[in-house]
C-alpha cells in the first residue's frame, strides 16, 4: 500500500487503542435517547423504535461505524417506562468492536402537575472483540519482507461482561436538565486479562429548553426553536456538544459545535455539524453531517450520521405529556 495508506491505518489504529476505553458518540444524541439516558426510557405515549447509524472519518482506512436499535415502551397506568437497546460499533481492519445490549427502566414522578423527576436503571451485557489474525504489530513492520505473524503474543479474541448504569432527569412542558452515571461496574476492557485495566465511569450531563412559536403544548406544535447541550466526563476525555434547532412542520434544521474551547489541556474546536430532518405525525427521519475541524482536517472526510425514529402511539384516558426533548 502507499504511504499515505500506511500512515493514515497507523494512525487510525493508534486512536483505536488509545480511544479503547471511550464510548461511541452520536451527533444526534437525542435521536438515540437509550443510549442517552435510561431515563428516556417510554419518553412517548405508546411504543416506539429507533434506528442509527454513524459512519465516523469515512474517508480514513479502518473507519469508525456505530449502529443502533432500540424499541421502548409507557406504561402510563404504572407511571413507568420500559426499553431495549442493541448497539455496536466496529473499528480498524483489526474489527475491534464492542457489542452492547441492555434493558432500561424508568418511572416518572409527579411533585407538581407541571413538574416532572424521572429516574431510570439500566442493565447491560457488553462482548468486546478483535480479530488478531488481521492486526500488523510493529516488529513486522521492522522487517523486509514482512513476517506472517508477530512474536507479539496473542490475547483473547473477545470479552465478556456485565455493566450497569443510572439516570435522572427533571423536566418541565419546555424545560429539561439530566444526568446520567455509566459504567457503574467498570467493565473489563483488555483482551491481555489485566485485571487493572478497567472502563472509566462516564458521567453525562445534559439539557435544554424549546420556546414555541406556533402550536400548543397538547398538540402538535408546528414551529419551534430548541437550544440544547451534552457535556460528557470519562477519564482525562472532556467533551461539550452545543446545538440549536428551528422546526417548522414538518422540516428541521439544526447545527452544532462540539468542543472545550476555554480548557487549555484540549485542542478546542473538534467539528461543527448540520442537521435536515423530515418529522410528520408518528415518523421521523434525519442526516447529519460532521465538518471535522482537529488535526484530522478535511481529509477525514467528516462524519455522517443517520437515525429513523417511528412511534405507535396508543389511545388512553389519561393525558401523558412526552418529555419535551428535540426528536434529532
Amino acid at each position: 500500500m502507499g504511504l499515505k495508506r500506511v500512515v493514515l491505518t497507523l494512525t487510525v489504529l493508534l486512536m483505536g487503542l488509545v480511544g479503547f476505553a471511550q464510548d461511541a458518540q452520536f451527533t444526534q444524541f437525542y435521536a438515540s435517547p437509550l443510549y442517552l439516558a435510561p431515563s428516556y426510557a417510554g419518553g412517548t405515549p405508546g411504543q416506539r423504535v429507533i434506528a442509527n447509524y454513524r459512519n465516523q472519518w469515512s474517508m480514513i482506512p479502518g473507519t469508525f461505524q456505530t449502529y443502533s436499535v432500540s424499541y421502548d415502551h409507557n406504561f402510563i397506568n404504572f407511571k413507568s417506562g420500559l426499553g431495549l437497546l442493541l448497539l455496536g460499533d466496529v473499528a480498524g481492519d483489526g474489527r475491534m468492536g464492542r457489542t452492547t445490549a441492555g434493558l432500561m427502566y424508568s418511572y416518572d414522578i409527579t411533585p407538581h402537575p407541571d413538574f416532572h423527576i424521572r429516574p431510570g436503571i439500566g442493565f447491560y451485557y457488553v462482548q468486546q472483540s478483535v480479530d488478531f489474525t488481521r492486526l500488523i504489530f510493529g516488529d513486522q513492520l521492522t522487517s523486509d519482507p514482512m513476517p506472517p505473524s508477530s512474536i507479539q503474543p496473542i490475547g483473547e479474541n473477545a470479552i465478556h461482561e456485565i455493566d450497569v448504569s443510572t439516570s435522572v432527569l427533571t423536566y418541565t412542558d419546555n424545560l429539561w436538565l439530566g444526568a446520567t452515571w455509566d459504567h457503574m461496574l467498570r467493565p473489563k476492557q483488555t483482551f491481555y486479562n489485566d485485571p487493572d485495566s478497567r472502563m472509566p465511569f462516564k458521567i453525562s450531563v445534559y439539557g435544554g429548553a424549546r420556546f414555541v412559536l406556533k402550536g400548543f403544548i397538547m398538540r402538535p406544535i408546528e414551529e419551534s426553536i430548541t437550544t440544547a447541550f451534552n457535556l460528557r466526563f470519562m477519564g482525562d476525555y472532556k467533551q461539550l456538544d452545543l446545538g440549536l434547532y428551528w422546526y417548522r412542520q414538518p422540516f428541521m434544521f439544526g447545527a452544532w459545535y462540539r468542543g472545550i474551547p476555554l480548557v487549555k489541556e484540549y485542542p478546542g474546536t473538534d467539528a461543527v455539524a448540520f442537521l435536515f430532518g423530515y418529522k410528520q405525525d408518528e415518523f421521523s427521519v434525519a442526516y447529519s453531517y460532521d465538518f471535522t475541524l482537529s488535526s484530522l482536517g478535511f481529509g477525514s472526510g467528516g462524519s455522517h450520521e443517520l437515525s429513523v425514529n417511528y412511534t405507535f402511539k396508543v389511545k388512553t384516558r389519561k393525558r401523558y405529556r412526552a418529555l419535551p426533548c428535540p426528536a434529532f
